[in-house]
Order: structure tokens, then C-alpha cells, then sequence
């Protein structure tokens, strides 16, 4: 029985398959687990519009309502971990011990930055007599990652914690040998709310 997730980009709130893909293999067996959409240009470049749009959105959010989302993602992941766990096993060949706990380790970079989000101090800086600098801190923009094939989820959640609580939109370009993990954390995202196009 394959347990392997059906692949697909996800673009503004929506899955899409492509015109081409590429084979994703288990290294154990060598044997074809999945097939992966491959971006072309016009993906991309709805994938950079609908980021910029959400970027306007998602950075009027309150920190607050950030974390919240972090926070439900990062449970839906918990409650998903066996299946998470079992194809990053079959893709990578990590052992499915280390794959749970890779798992784990993704929802606390999500649980970390969720509460982070919600300590975005700024700060007043004493400077010359009768003058004060005073720093705020403000979402910048989209965020391009890329996340590597030797951590499949934990990396991801890495990078896309730190964006979200921060109030910027993400692109995230999973490896090409082990893309489940952003698949699930894209589905994990999606179901606890975050805005189409962050």
C-alpha cells in the first residue's frame, strides 16, 4: 500500500498539477513513490503575484491573530505526524523514529515563532540631548527559501515560521527529492486558515 501524498503545487489558496513532473524515489528500493508537479514560468509567476497580494493582506494581521495560526498549523501537524513521518521515511530513507521526530521539531519551530509574533517590540534609543531614535519593526516583504533534502520537514518549518509570525508572504521551494514535508506543511497552513497567497 503506498501512503505517499498525491504531490501539487499550491499557489494562492489552491493545488495545481503541471504539464510536466519528475519522479520522486524511494532510496531504499529505487522504486517510483510519487510524481512531482515542476514549476514552469507561468507558475511562477503567479506564485510571485498572489505572494505580493498577500503580503498587503497578511501584513495588516495582528501579531496576535499570527501566532493563533501558527499555533493551529503546528497542532494539525501534530495530529498528522504518523503520516508526515511515513513519507518522509519512504522518500528519504530517514528512519521513522527520526522522521516523528523531525516532525516534533517542525511544530516547535511553528510554536516558537507563534509566540515570538506576539513580542515584536520596538524600542526607544537615547541619542543627543532632547532627541530619541525610535525603532519599529515592520514586516519587509515576500520571502523566497529554499529548503534542503536532509531535513525534509523541519527546515521548512523553519523558514516559514519566522515569515508568518513576521507578517511576510513565503515561496517555498522544497527539494526536489523529498517534497512531501512542504506539501504538508502547506496543507497544514491551509487548514488552519492562513490567507490565500501568504
Amino acid at each position: 500500500m503506498n501512503t505517499y501524498p498525491d504531490l501539487h503545487l499550491y499557489i494562492n489558496g489552491e493545488w495545481r498539477k503541471t504539464a510536466s513532473d519528475l519522479p520522486v524515489l524511494n532510496p531504499a528500493t529505487e522504486e517510483e513513490i510519487g510524481r512531482l508537479p515542476h514549476a514552469e514560468k507561468r507558475d511562477l509567476d503567479d506564485a510571485v503575484k498572489s505572494a505580493a497580494k498577500g503580503f498587503e493582506i497578511w501584513r495588516q494581521v495582528a501579531p496576535s491573530e499570527r501566532a493563533g495560526v501558527l499555533y493551529r498549523a503546528a497542532a494539525i501537524m501534530r495530529e498528522r505526524q504518523e503520516e508526515i513521518a511515513t513519507a518522509i521515511t519512504a522518500e528519504h530513507g530517514k528512519p521513522l523514529d527520526q522522521a516523528r521526530l523531525e516532525v516534533v521539531r517542525g511544530c516547535e519551530f511553528l510554536e516558537w515563532d507563534a509566540g515570538e509574533a506576539t513580542r515584536t517590540y520596538g524600542r526607544v534609543i537615547p541619542s543627543a540631548r532632547g532627541v530619541r531614535y525610535i525603532v519599529h519593526h515592520q514586516p519587509i516583504g515576500t520571502v523566497a527559501a529554499f529548503s534542503p533534502w536532509n531535513f525534509p520537514m523541519s527546515q521548512p518549518c523553519r523558514k516559514v515560521a519566522g515569515a508568518i509570525a513576521s507578517g511576510c508572504s513565503i515561496i517555498l521551494k522544497a527539494a526536489e527529492e523529498t517534497p512531501a514535508g512542504a506539501l504538508h506543511i502547506a496543507r497544514a497552513f491551509h487548514d488552519a486558515g492562513l490567507p490565500p497567497g501568504v
